[in-house]
């Protein structure tokens, strides 16, 4: 992976985590990129440097102006790609990940405009993210399920690109805007155990899983 290509992972990551009004810790950067605190370190220091983010030690790196509005057209075309794939070509969602972000360095603000109108102008993707524009750029969904009670039921609104959580979710029949409750929460193990509504299935997820799977309330 080149230098800039792994800068642009992680404004992806520090956008996915909403660092854009709240600091997102080393922590959660490391797991979600799944590298060493060193190398997490190393590149917030790169990425201070470069104007792209504000840094606070024992806190975590929040884009600035000039990190958002980059991230923005990365985040754009990233997901322009995923929804063509998966509603024009057929992709699964475990299948979008590798070959979007092979088609998003494309160098032509042209193309993606095109397939954009193309698409009918999308307002998300299929993991349910928003398909930013310059005037709505946050994220609906940033409630992590680990953030919700026992008796909540909190709406599935978007899910990172993860292959395992997508595989997982495919298999027990979980998809975008399906409802859950939270039936009980097992701290010594870890494990959320929820009901999916739609069939009374009952299931349970880890919580490194249900930290990248978010509702809107």
């Amino acid at each position: 992976m080149s230098r800039s290509s792994n800068k642009e992972d992680y404004l992806k990551a520090i956008y996915e985590n909403n660092g854009i009004d709240e600091f997102v810790s080393n922590k959660t950067l490391s797991q979600h990129l799944h590298v060493s605190p060193a190398s997490v370190s190393e590149m917030v220091e790169k990425l201070q440097k470069d104007g792209l983010i504000e840094y606070k030690p024992y806190t975590g790196a929040k884009l600035t102006l000039e990190g958002l509005n980059q991230t923005i057209i990365i985040i754009r075309n990233h997901r322009i790609i995923e929804t063509f794939l998966y509603d024009k070509l057929g992709y699964s969602l475990y299948d979008l990940h590798h070959l979007s972000e092979e088609l998003e360095h494309v160098k032509d603000s042209v193309f993606f405009d095109r397939l954009y109108d193309y698409l009918g102008n999308p307002t998300n993707c299929p993991h349910g993210g928003i398909i930013p524009t310059e005037e709505n750029y946050r994220e609906q969904a940033i409630i992590p399920l680990t953030e919700f009670k026992v008796g909540d039921m909190p709406i599935i609104g978007r899910v990172m690109d993860d292959v395992s959580v997508l595989t997982y979710l495919d298999s027990i029949n979980l998809s975008i805007g399906d409802t859950i409750t939270i039936l009980d929460i097992d701290d010594f193990n870890e494990l959320i155990i929820f009901k999916i509504n739609k069939d009374d299935s009952q299931h349970h997820i880890s919580n490194k899983q249900a930290n990248i799977i978010f509702s809107t309330s």
